[in-house]
């Protein structure tokens, strides 16, 4: 019985079209503040060596949870870990559980205990390997999924959303994308400002052209990815909430910085500049809203930082608006040495813009 039940559990390295049907449709957040992702169906397919593992009945998928193996620098030297980008289920399979699986004790919640706890991703592997996995989670779903006792996830800490808005961005003539050719000293730079993080990595820099740098003659100075993005938000708690989704996005010029029907921003990420630029940041981040037709632009930064935070610049109407809601980050550290974990415990960690949007 128990063999025919985990044959439910199917595994593809493609993403199935049922996966990308749940995930379309799926809420992110938790009561009384929920968005819906509008690019999913296109990030999919962007997704670095990805595992999808997923129920599937009648054609349509119940749950899935989404692995991405990944190189990330981990001191100063490269191991493969293991980013766990969707858990998503659908309200049918929700519904179904009982007292045994909420205490994690279901089949499936075995299948996938087995996956986390021996990083083994294919059924034919079976070797002691030495990663972890790492999630980003809001604080509520965290309990409430009960990620530490069912899988054996810990907290390593939390990080903020940081908003910068203009209603008429300008642009500047020293702010250009990056060129191929410059790609390897500019990640050269990145490596250099984030020498004190864990999980930095290129999975998703330079993509479609869209790393921007501003030069100070002729010298790359400081830089920045910005990918477009989308989503739909669907509510906000309390009246303030209420408020900032069915009023503001009707004043003038107010749906240029908030439009919960389809609200269209940048999700950032490798940000850097050198020493004694932080002042070209402010007409970085400008230049680059102007250049992509965009009113405001998010960057994620973790909590064990104040790189971004203490920079001398105006962040705009959004962030003064912006609930600040802390994300939890998550892992399950896999037969590595206590220094190493403490190591990416105790310091700052970099958030790529691609994962958390």
């Amino acid at each position: 019985m128990e063999n025919r039940l985990a044959n439910l559990i199917q595994h593809s390295t493609v993403a199935p079209v049922s996966v990308i049907e749940l995930l379309k449709s799926t809420l992110i957040g938790t009561k009384g503040s929920l968005y819906q992702l509008l690019d999913t169906e296109k990030k999919i397919h962007q997704l670095e060596n990805p595992h999808f593992y997923f129920i599937e009945r009648h054609q349509k998928t119940l749950a899935t949870v989404t692995i991405c193996e990944r190189p990330v620098s981990l001191n100063q030297q490269i191991i493969t870990a293991l980013y766990c980008r969707y858990f998503a289920f659908d309200a049918a399979f929700q519904s179904g559980g009982n007292k045994k699986t909420a205490k994690g004790n279901s089949i499936f919640d075995k299948h996938w205990r087995k996956i986390f706890d021996t990083a083994n991703l294919n059924n034919e592997e079976n070797q002691l390997k030495s990663t972890f996995f790492w999630a980003y989670v809001d604080q509520q779903n965290f309990r409430s999924f009960n990620m530490q006792d069912r899988f054996g996830f810990e907290y390593i800490g939390k990080f903020n959303t940081i908003a910068f808005s203009r209603f008429f961005p300008k642009k500047n003539t020293n702010v250009f994308r990056l060129e191929k050719s410059e790609q390897k000293n500019v990640f050269a730079e990145i490596q250099k400002f984030y020498a004190n993080y864990s999980f930095l990595s290129d999975a998703h820099l330079f993509e479609n052209n869209n790393y921007f740098v501003y030069k100070d003659k002729g010298e790359i100075v400081a830089g920045i990815q910005a990918n477009p993005t989308r989503f739909k938000l669907v509510s906000l708690p309390g009246f303030a909430g209420k408020l900032l989704v069915k009023v503001l996005p009707y004043l003038p010029f107010m749906k240029k910085i908030i439009n919960p029907k389809n609200h269209r921003f940048l999700a950032t990420e490798g940000i850097f500049w050198k020493e004694n630029h932080q002042d070209k940041i402010e007409k970085l981040l400008h230049a680059v809203l102007a250049e992509t037709n965009h009113n405001s632009l998010l960057i994620w930064e973790d909590n064990f930082s104040n790189q971004v935070k203490n920079l001398p610049l105006k962040w705009g109407m959004l962030q003064r608006f912006k609930k600040n809601n802390e994300i939890l980050i998550v892992a399950k550290f896999i037969n590595m040495e206590n220094d190493a974990v403490q190591k990416i415990k105790n310091g700052p960690k970099y958030l790529s813009g691609f994962d958390v949007s």
